[in-house]
């Protein structure tokens, strides 16, 4: 029997049909002969994925499947993962430019993207306009200080702006702990517009909410996989295979209108309905201070928990 611990942070609204696919993974899985063992982490659990890797005693996984991006996007984190499988060729992923930005290292695996869109009671007030301009303008609000969505948001800013922009942004807006502070701000008159997970944008009613996209467009927040090589690529593809399986990749899509990226049919396919999209990219992440990164968010957001040091 070949054991095999899992660190899973991903899609929090979806988690509790997320817990009931994995029982049923590892149960298929124990008779191929795989322990499969998952510590949780996110909303609810003790910590994020970032914060307890970042502990000096944390145990390493084998496998992580993490929305927890500063997991795979901080270097400290990343390398103390050690060697990596390059896993992103194990599974053709969907030919479609959406689905290709979502590429990072051999090493990552996207999975699926959550889009970010935005709901508002005035599309006047932000459909078509940037984010810097949203950095100027009163009623915007996103959400997710400490976790992937308020910092994706900022790198995002920062990338494509530059980090004046990026403070701009955060200092102009209102930010909530999570996105779906920042609908409620709306759907409750309290902000004109927010940056939200477009599963919460969906709830518009075309007459005093609706939806829409900033000149960016959809703004996407991706998740990835990814394998140590402590384990054998073979028991490695063994658990890939029954993770990222068509039955989840389809309640991904129809349950949390996510974007899928290996090609894998569902009955709905989300990156369809978007033609214009913006994803924070490895080139970016490269060449980013991280120092600097979280000197301005903690600055700006007093909440905001300090970077990650291992």
């Amino acid at each position: 029997m070949t054991h095999v611990l899992l660190y899973w942070n991903h899609i929090c609204v979806l988690h509790n049909q997320e817990k009931k696919h994995l029982s049923q993974v590892q149960q298929t899985l124990l008779n191929q002969g795989i322990d499969l063992e998952i510590r949780f982490f996110g909303l609810g659990y003790e910590s994020h994925m970032c914060e307890y890797l970042a502990q000096p005693d944390a145990i390493l996984p084998d496998i992580i499947v993490t929305a927890d991006l500063e997991a795979v996007e901080q270097p400290s984190l990343y390398n103390k993962l050690g060697g990596l499988h390059p896993c992103q060729l194990w599974m053709t992923l969907k030919d479609k430019p959406l689905i290709q930005s979502m590429r990072r290292k051999d090493t990552l695996l996207p999975f699926v993207a959550i889009p970010l869109v935005c709901y508002t009671r005035d599309t006047s007030h932000c459909e078509g306009k940037t984010l810097a301009t949203m950095a100027s303008e009163k009623g915007f609000a996103f959400g997710g200080i400490n976790n992937s969505a308020g910092k994706t948001i900022t790198k995002l800013a920062w990338q494509t702006y530059g980090q004046e922009t990026a403070a701009a942004l955060l200092g102009q807006s209102t930010v909530y702990d999570m996105p779906i502070g920042a609908f409620q701000s709306v759907r409750m008159g309290q902000n004109t517009t927010a940056l939200v997970p477009s599963l919460y944008a969906m709830r518009q009613d075309g007459v005093s909410t609706f939806a829409t996209t900033l000149a960016e467009g959809t703004c996407l927040l991706p998740s990835y996989f990814a394998c140590s090589q402590r384990i054998s690529p073979e028991v490695g593809q063994a658990v890939m295979r029954e993770i990222l399986c068509p039955e989840l990749c389809d309640f991904y899509a129809q349950q949390g209108n996510l974007i899928i990226a290996p090609d894998i049919k569902t009955a709905t396919t989300v990156e369809d309905t978007i033609t214009d999209y913006a994803i924070v990219t490895q080139e970016f992440l490269d060449d980013l201070d991280n120092e600097s990164f979280y000197d301005l968010y903690t600055a700006k957001l007093p909440t905001a928990k300090p970077l990650p040091v291992v």
